[in-house]
Parts: structure tokens; C-alpha cells; sequence
């Protein structure tokens, strides 16, 4: 009888410890603002790579076990790689749980990354997180030798444009036409950076 206790205490342990979180997806919070007084947590998670809206309300679950005592709980999702205040993804409870991807999952990036379709030599492939949602920019040299930039958004539209390239200090920038006045500039760790007249706006990570 006792073992049969004991097997059973261990299933029921084991069942309530396990989650849908898989091996390879690890998370850590990085900041967390707690506010009795207006019954609101703000946290902040890092995770090392994306993942799904199922593991996101897991996450999220597991966050909210300890935090009853808050209506609002607003959970706010960084990724190790990407440039500092940019929010990839959140799921709040406001008091129901609501989970938002704001920029660019697994299956979107391999969409906007291919560049079977371009027709030219490749010198560099960027995403940005930030200002543009996910979507990578890729830099080429047409046949013609012109130089090009493609932005491929998560949604599968494109956009391309000639590009001019030019000497910033030390740097190289790259500029089209916009009517913005922005332009790129390589920087020394590989990244894109993005800038307008008034500074330097986002910063678009390498791809390989």
C-alpha cells in the first residue's frame, strides 16, 4: 500500500512540474517592476531564441502561478541578439491573457532570409527586429553591376531600390531615394546600422 502511495505522489509531482516548454527554449527575466498599489507587474524576459504563441502562454502560465495577486500582469519578450528596448513579443494579463508576436517568427524568417529569387552576387543579409518587424534587408550587385537593396517584410511583400555607395569617415554608407533622408551605414561589428538626419534609429543584425 505505501508503495503505491509513493508511486502515485511521484506521478502527481511530476505531472504538475512538467510543461510544454521544449529542451532547446530558455528564458530568464531581466527585469521585473512590481506595483501593489495599482495592482500591475511589468516583467521582462529573454529568451534565446523564438518560439511559438503555445510556449509563449506557457511561459507566460508559469509566470502568472506566483503573480495572482495582480490584475494586470504585462510580460514583455527579448531575444538575446537583438538590439536593446526592441520588444519581439508579449503576452499580457489585463486579466485575461493575451499574447502578441510583434515581430517576425521562425517560419517568416526562413521566408524572408531565401534569396533564390535574386539575380546577382550577395554581399550582405541583415534583419531588422526593430524599425522594420523582422524583415531582412539583402544588399547585391545586379548583373549590370548596379547595387541593390531588397527589403523583404515578414508578410512576403518586397520593396528594392538602386542604392549609391560612399565613404562616412571610416565607414561605408549605402542611401536609395527615400524621401526621408535615411541611409545605412556598415558598421564595424558587421550590423546595418539605420540613420536619419536626426541619428542613428535601429540597427539591422547580420545574417549569415
Amino acid at each position: 500500500m505505501k508503495r503505491i502511495i509513493y508511486i502515485l505522489t511521484i506521478l502527481i509531482f511530476t505531472s504538475c512540474s512538467q510543461t510544454n516548454i521544449p529542451d532547446d527554449v530558455t528564458w530568464k527575466i531581466t527585469k521585473e517592476e512590481p506595483n501593489l498599489t495599482l495592482s500591475k507587474n511589468n516583467i521582462e524576459i529573454e529568451l534565446n531564441k523564438k518560439v511559438t504563441k503555445n510556449v509563449l502562454k506557457e511561459i507566460a502560465l508559469e509566470l502568472r502561478k506566483d503573480r495572482k495577486q495582480y490584475d494586470k500582469l504585462w510580460v514583455f519578450y527579448h531575444l538575446e541578439d537583438m538590439v536593446d528596448g526592441v520588444t519581439w513579443a508579449t503576452s499580457h494579463f489585463t486579466p485575461n491573457l493575451e499574447i502578441e508576436i510583434i515581430g517576425s517568427t521562425q517560419e517568416q524568417d526562413l521566408l524572408t532570409k531565401d534569396t533564390t529569387f535574386i539575380d546577382g552576387e550577395i554581399l550582405g543579409k541583415w534583419r531588422s527586429e526593430k524599425s522594420l518587424s523582422g524583415a531582412t534587408l539583402v544588399l547585391f550587385k545586379s548583373p549590370n553591376s548596379k547595387l541593390k537593396m531588397r527589403i523583404t517584410f515578414k508578410d512576403g511583400s518586397k520593396i528594392e531600390s538602386d542604392i549609391k555607395e560612399s565613404k562616412n569617415n571610416s565607414l561605408t554608407r549605402f542611401e536609395d531615394d527615400n524621401e526621408h533622408g535615411e541611409f545605412y551605414i556598415l558598421e564595424t561589428n558587421g550590423n546595418l546600422g539605420m540613420y536619419s538626419h536626426d541619428g542613428k534609429f535601429d540597427e539591422a543584425i547580420k545574417l549569415e
